[in-house]
């Protein structure tokens, strides 16, 4: 029962974050099956929510410096602006140019390759060498256009909006995304597999106009969303173990009753260990280590504070019962043993923690922790995998 309790906490907040993803696609399909085809002042709206939307998750990502989505808003902005030019140019003989055929080849792989692309700082080396790739292979693509060269396997249409090749390239990122978001849970992934799955039928539909503005609007829109929800999940959570933050803490511990005592916990060895795992291994011990605290203790607070402390907030229990709880979760993370594969040995590690109760004389929760904080750095000058009190 506890097993599915647990799992049931999992899944809960997946299909939270596809509701409203799954809303927005679910409209727009049926808006277009339902209604046919829109008047001009309604494509206008669209057009508008779509640039809209783009202009202000691209000024949020400016913001908050974070450059996971930006390069996919740039893919759906350019293929949307380049669809728009050819058939302005071309009418419906727009599915038969080169320039049409590449950009539906070139459109999904960028979208796969930015789906799954890592977090990093929007203003950094990496942005600038990405930018630099995405603008050449806008030039690629405009120079094999003129070579009257096109990437497909055939470019009969027939009616259909793409060829054999973009529509494998588009289910193969469709299926991974939806691999990536169901193993990861995160918000921000599963609002991009719902985009990515608009995007292609703007593509599949892109003849007509209507359906172009709605479903290149839908993928916007839902865009937007994953962003926003990400910031302010990231405001409140760690991003790496989905404990709540030390923004969280800081907020939360206004609101603790008269009575709590509070340990701080400590991974001993630290920087020896992230020297010898490197940067991956340490964050997926980090993360283990952070799911294990938290079946060990899950009817109180914790928190994630810094890379290798956590905070651990005993509500209504005194010195003596907290001290007892923490010293126990010390011996079974001790005696566990932590699996990166299946193939290799298990890492016994250790963490060592002090606790400090709640007094009349503290003003707030800092100087619990603090006192906490300073007595844990004095016993670790000397031993470490040991519980002290403050």
């Amino acid at each position: 029962m506890r097993r599915f309790l647990r799992n049931l906490k999992l899944i809960i907040p997946q299909i939270q974050s596809s509701l409203l993803p799954a809303l927005i696609f679910a409209c727009a399909f049926l808006g277009y099956f339902l209604y046919g085809e829109i008047s001009p002042t309604a494509r206008h709206n669209l057009h508008l929510i779509f640039w809209g939307a783009n202009l202000l998750c691209l000024g949020i990502l400016f913001c908050f410096n974070r450059s996971k989505p930006f390069f996919y808003i740039l893919t759906i902005i350019f293929s949307y602006i380049i669809i728009n030019r050819l058939k302005r140019y071309y009418s419906l003989d727009y599915m038969s140019t080169s320039a049409y055929i590449n950009l539906c080849f070139f459109a999904p792989l960028n979208l796969g390759f930015f789906y799954f692309w890592r977090v990093h700082k929007l203003l950094s080396k990496p942005t600038v060498w990405l930018l630099l790739i995405f603008f050449t292979e806008l030039a690629i693509g405009e120079y094999l256009d003129r070579l009257n060269f096109a990437i497909a396997f055939n470019s009969n249409v027939d009616g259909i909006n793409l060829n054999t090749l973009s529509i494998l390239l588009f289910l193969i990122v469709i299926i991974s995304a939806f691999i990536r978001c169901s193993l990861t849970g995160y918000q921000e992934e599963t609002a991009l597999f719902f985009s990515t799955i608009n995007i292609f039928a703007g593509f599949y539909y892109s003849a007509s106009s209507t359906a172009l503005c709605i479903f290149f609007g839908a993928a916007a829109l839902t865009t937007l969303i994953g962003v926003i929800k990400n910031i302010r999940y990231a405001l409140g959570h760690d991003f790496l173990t989905g404990l709540s933050s030390r923004r969280a803490y800081l907020k939360e511990s206004k609101k603790y009753p008269m009575k709590y005592s509070l340990a701080v916990i400590c991974l001993d060895n630290y920087e020896h260990l992230s020297k010898i795992l490197g940067n991956t291994k340490t964050q997926k011990l980090i993360k283990m280590l952070a799911m294990r605290l938290s079946e060990l203790e899950n009817d109180n607070p914790l928190y994630r504070y810094s890379v290798d402390e956590f905070i651990l907030v005993f509500k209504n229990d005194n010195l003596k019962q907290s001290f007892e709880k923490l010293d126990n979760i010390r011996r079974e993370i001790a005696a566990s043993e932590f699996m990166f594969s299946n193939h290799q040995k298990g890492l016994k590690i250790t963490i060592s923690g002090c606790v400090s109760e709640k007094k009349r004389s503290d003003s707030s929760a800092t100087e619990v922790m603090v006192r906490a904080r300073k007595t844990l750095q004095k016993t670790y000058q000397f031993t470490q995998n040991l519980i002290s009190k403050a």
